[in-house]
């Protein structure tokens, strides 16, 4: 309740600083109150993060992408990595790791490295150890807020997340077409209806 006044109070002090101000503190509030915002409040959100994500523009299809990685789209430790993703590891060695599974199923279809030395980059693997899809984070990571871009390793972008917090995250097409809202397992479309749920989180 205390953290609602404050808003509130920001919120006339800040007045005559008008949009600016207004949107980030929407941003900081969204995970508390997405499905009880206004459509106005809503569309504010969505096109003070887009414009962070795509200050540059749309992201297109790269050509050469699989050559920047060309010495590990075969994941050399595949057999390490998997069983200690696997096993609910986080870190092995001087990598941070996760595992993805399918739904109501034991064994994991994916699993995620990321080097110590470089936390800018993400490399997930499939089962068999290879690559399929990097992504290239941007901002206060390991800090909130920041964004990452997927692509395929064909070099074809996936998406653009903007992450406000563990239990929050906006996702945007490559193009720039605002998807929904992730709070915990849920996505959430303009209209707060839950349109996809993950098995990760």
């Amino acid at each position: 309740m205390k953290f609602l006044k404050y808003l509130i109070l920001s919120l006339f002090l800040s007045q005559s600083l008008a949009l600016a101000n207004y949107n980030d503190i929407y941003i900081a509030d969204i995970q508390y109150d997405w499905i009880n915002k206004t459509e106005l409040e809503k569309e504010a959100i969505i096109s003070e993060v887009h414009d962070i994500i795509f200050e540059d523009g749309e992201y297109k299809k790269e050509k050469g992408f699989n050559s920047q990685f060309k010495d590990i789209l075969k994941d050399k430790q595949h057999w390490h990595h998997y069983y200690a993703a696997s096993a609910g590891y986080k870190e092995f060695e001087d990598k941070n790791i996760s595992a993805f599974y399918y739904k109501k199923q034991k064994n994991i279809y994916m699993y995620a490295i990321q080097y110590k030395k470089d936390i800018t980059k993400s490399y997930y693997y499939d089962a068999l150890g290879h690559l399929r899809y990097v992504d290239f984070i941007y901002g206060e990571y390991p800090d909130y807020p920041y964004y990452s871009i997927q692509y395929r390793i064909s070099g074809a972008p996936v998406s653009a997340i903007y992450f406000v917090s563990k239990d929050t995250q906006y996702l945007f097409e490559p193009d720039g077409t605002f998807k929904g809202v992730w709070y915990k397992h849920n996505l959430y479309d303009r209209d707060s209806k839950i349109i996809l749920t993950r098995t990760t989180f």
